[in-house]
């Protein structure tokens, strides 16, 4: 092999290794630059996180903490017992329909009653004509048949009403067992009323004890935490008493058909769960402002509104947007973007629809959305109807 051979060939082996070092430098560069992003992306995540309220949380001091828990007792206890006066309410309700419908079989029974008696006393006049002398005393053929059919007649008549006293006596019995059941129903629920009275007034106590200790920058925040509540349950009342004029029963999760609030986001990206602490009566999603926001399931605009101080500060769950799905339950969407939401009440809108963008409006400390599932007007843990 001679020189001008041996150098061509070192020439292409040289030329060969720069390639490959400069296709490797861009690959690592190009590499690495994704990694920087990623990471960029995962802190950023991780601030959100760790920023996001849904009720500044982050700002909470432990007695302000333990005020809080207080509240959702208070909350729920004040639930409980709403709940069971509606149920005694019913149950008065059903308990005077049951005493209407013991009277008038009553009054049936003593007709029934009545009837028997006279055909007895008719039977006891007629002496002791039987069936069979009637029969016998027949004027020929036509007669005998005739007599048969109406002795005939005349006994089924007498079962029939035999087998009517003795189903109207059933059922006025039936009918009184049920309601001495529903009386002492009524008494467990009035027993449990005023045990849930007494849990009541004992967080309430336990709260006014340490709000009095609160410095003036702690009542501050917890007389905001006082106004989320408070909304909280005129939102809950106003969506109660929606739900009570539809007639749709509450479908099950596993039926719901949602999708994900935002796309290309699970249930496993929720950020803060139900009752992640104290009072937190849905979850959250962390992600950037002005993130789509979009409708779970097709259904129809009950509010869409902010949630304003008298000097124009967002408060409580800021911009938010609810939705009925027709199917027995509720969509609520909250602290969105301010002037963001792009439905009005009584608007039908379809799966998937972009109703508003990610924001930070009301008691919140981070960019995130706070979504919520109601029954009845009542929040439901939301996670087992997401994808």
């Amino acid at each position: 092999m001679n020189n001008k051979s041996i150098t061509r060939i070192i020439f292409i082996v040289s030329l060969i290794f720069i390639i490959l070092i400069s296709t490797m430098g861009i690959s690592f560069a190009a590499t690495s630059k994704e990694l920087r992003r990623q990471q960029s992306a995962i802190d950023s995540q991780i601030k959100e996180k760790n920023s996001e309220i849904a009720g500044v949380k982050s700002q909470m001091t432990k007695t302000l903490s333990q005020i809080n828990e207080l509240n959702s007792e208070i909350s729920n206890y004040e639930n409980e017992i709403t709940s069971l006066q509606e149920q005694i309410t019913n149950l008065n309700s059903q308990i005077t329909q049951k005493e209407s419908n013991i009277k008038e079989q009553q009054k049936k029974y003593d007709e029934q009653n009545d009837l028997l008696e006279k055909r007895l006393v008719a039977l006891y006049e007629s002496g002791t004509t039987s069936y069979l002398d009637m029969l016998l005393s027949s004027e020929g053929l036509a007669d005998f048949i005739s007599k048969y059919y109406l002795i005939e007649q005349l006994a089924e008549a007498d079962q029939e009403l035999l087998q009517k006293i003795d189903n109207t006596k059933k059922q006025i019995e039936n009918e009184k067992a049920s309601l001495e059941n529903a009386k002492l129903e009524i008494e467990n629920s009035k027993s449990a009323v005023s045990t849930k009275k007494n849990s009541l007034q004992s967080s309430v106590s336990q709260k006014n004890s340490l709000v009095s200790n609160l410095s003036e920058e702690e009542k501050k925040l917890q007389d905001e935490l006082e106004e989320f509540e408070k909304d909280k349950k005129e939102i809950q009342s106003q969506l109660a008493a929606l739900a009570a004029k539809s007639s749709g029963k509450a479908v099950a999760p596993s039926v719901a058909g949602y999708i994900s609030p935002l796309a290309g986001k699970t249930k496993s990206n929720i950020t803060t769960g139900y009752y992640g602490y104290a009072g937190h009566t849905g979850v959250d999603f962390a992600c950037a402002a002005g993130t789509t926001v979009r409708s779970v399931k097709s259904g129809k605009v009950v509010i869409s509104k902010a949630l304003v101080r008298s000097n124009g500060s967002y408060k409580s769950y800021g911009e938010y947007v609810v939705i009925d799905h027709n199917d027995g339950t509720m969509t609520l969407y909250a602290h969105m973007l301010a002037g963001s939401r792009a439905v009005s009440v009584g608007q039908q809108v379809s799966q998937g629809q972009a109703i508003g963008k990610v924001g930070s409006t009301g008691n919140s400390t981070g960019n995130h959305l706070h979504f919520e599932v109601r029954i009845g007007g009542r929040p439901t843990n939301p996670t087992p109807y997401l994808p």
